[in-house]
């Protein structure tokens, strides 16, 4: 979902919410401290995001000893943050701190929220078995080599020649990811095997088999391979989108006509963040074959329209739609459009297309919405429900229902959460929800999280303003104000110092 339109929904929210029903189990567990936490918490201490960013700058230039030693000195020293815990320990996974990563899990509360991002973890990324923390860190130096230093065929080598962790999967992992590097695709696919041989649940293997029977032009294999990734389901939107770029890049790879390998290049470049990139592959894949012009311009408005630029987005979506009008991408791209510009009849009717062109939730998400915003509530509430009881984590579907069920933020709220640790408008909903209530403590642990995902979001500063007027730091209150008017003078026109939206 486009990052603006998050805004303004979580906005909507929790403007119109008032008393909010506690009708189910929250995934989030409130601690039973309701005084004002120490307020040094309240804002994430910057020393610790720079000694992270110095391990990882450590770790990219293979003084990986150096790094597992910051990292280890950052986790024994944390205070308790799930939030925290969690980025920690995947970015630990991805490195092959496995020790580490573990240590963070096993840190972590037990509620909703960690148990999908630890089991999403384990199943991407772990052995069949941990080893020493000597041969962790011999591990992670050999995979920072390959990885960042450019230094793939003489670490195979060097791996190959060594008995020093030899009964780990891991190792033969990172001896095929040295050979994919190097070139060398018959290696890598015999190191690969034996990798999956000893861990045949293991996403990461499997993703590397995918790409190196892509790369070996062996389609068809690649693509058995690639259904059998989509076996796992991932529930959070980290891991979910790892498994559509080695999709994309499967699909790159197998494909013949060059404007499709282009087309699915460019998707790849998407899911990666790489937009500008994407866009230069479609605009060169236009003078190809003319037949994929539809698909190639339907990735360029979707681009377009979630790094809002409507008028290119409309542009594009349009034009694919005329040259197909049963191009999925095309028909959800203007009726998006359509929807921000409150054309609620032609929203309507394009949502209504793109659903009888595929089984993912979004457009029917939509057309609830939009009935929603055309007064029909009826329609609408009785449409969400039946999609909440079918795709239980969209997490699309979750923030949008709560315009029509605000009074279940409580327990939808925490529940995108779970899915998504990155959406920072979820955590500062969760902190205006814990202000609602007083509890003060648990407000402070979820802007710290807002923090350490955005440390310039206006509304950070506003919720921060209401906790530390909560305990009576007046003069902190009105800085932190000043603060949020700087970001965004419109907000903090509209709002009083010290008024919380649930005191109307």
């Amino acid at each position: 979902m486009n990052r603006f339109l998050q805004t303004l929904i979580i906005s909507a929210i929790l403007v119109q919410s008032g008393a909010f029903a506690a009708e189910e189990m929250k995934p989030l567990q409130a601690k039973t401290q309701t005084t004002v936490a120490n307020m040094d918490m309240v804002i994430k201490d910057n020393f610790v995001k720079a000694k992270y960013a110095s391990a990882e700058n450590r770790f990219v230039q293979s003084n990986v000893k150096a790094s597992y030693d910051d990292f280890n000195d950052l986790i024994q020293r944390a205070v308790h943050d799930d939030y925290v815990f969690l980025v920690y320990g995947i970015k630990m996974a991805e490195y092959g701190f496995f020790d580490l990563s573990d240590n963070l899990i096993n840190k972590l509360d037990d509620n909703n929220f960690t148990s999908a991002y630890v089991k999403d973890i384990k199943n991407f990324y772990y052995p069949t078995a941990m080893v020493n923390q000597k041969d962790v860190v011999y591990l992670a130096d050999a995979y920072s080599n390959i990885v960042y230093n450019n230094m793939a065929i003489e670490t195979t080598s060097e791996l190959l020649n060594s008995t020093q962790a030899a009964e780990s999967d891991y190792k033969n992992y990172l001896i095929a990811l040295g050979y994919y590097k190097s070139n060398n695709l018959h290696q890598a696919l015999k190191y690969i095997n034996n990798a999956i041989v000893e861990n045949d649940t293991n996403v990461n293997y499997l993703s590397l088999k995918a790409k190196i029977l892509a790369d070996s032009n062996k389609p068809k294999q690649a693509l058995k391979v690639l259904a059998q990734i989509k076996k796992t389901t991932f529930t959070t939107a980290d891991f979910q989108e790892k498994v559509r770029s080695v999709e994309e890049y499967v699909l790159y790879k197998t494909s013949k006509p060059e404007a499709l390998k282009d087309y699915h290049l460019a998707y790849y470049y998407h899911l990666q963040g790489k937009s500008l990139l994407a866009t230069k592959v479609l605009q060169s894949a236009i003078l190809q074959a003319k037949q994929y012009s539809p698909l190639v311009f339907s990735l360029l408005g979707r681009i377009y329209y979630e790094n809002d630029e409507p008028l290119k987005a409309q542009e594009f979506a349009a034009r694919a739609y005329r040259e197909d009008d049963n191009n999925y991408l095309a028909a959800l791209t203007l009726a998006d459009l359509s929807y921000d510009n409150r054309k609620y009849d032609e929203s309507l009717k394009y949502y209504k297309k793109a659903k009888k062109l595929t089984r993912d939730a979004e457009p029917s998400v939509g057309i609830a919405k939009t009935y929603l915003a055309m007064d029909k509530d009826k329609k609408s509430r009785k449409l969400y429900e039946k999609l909440l009881k079918k795709y239980q984590n969209n997490e699309d579907l979750l923030v949008e229902s709560l315009k029509a069920f605000p009074q279940k933020a409580d327990y939808y709220l925490p529940q995108v959460a779970s899915i998504d640790i990155t959406n920072n408008d979820i955590w500062l909903g969760l902190a205006n929800l814990a202000i609602r209530d007083g509890n003060y403590t648990m407000a402070t642990t979820y802007l710290n999280n807002s923090y350490y995902i955005d440390e310039n979001n206006f509304k950070y500063y506003y919720y921060l303003s209401l906790v530390l007027r909560a305990k009576g730091d007046i003069e902190l209150a009105n800085q932190s104000l000043v603060k949020c008017s700087r970001l965004n003078s419109d907000y903090a026109a509209d709002v009083n110092p010290g008024h919380s939206i649930y005191e109307e």
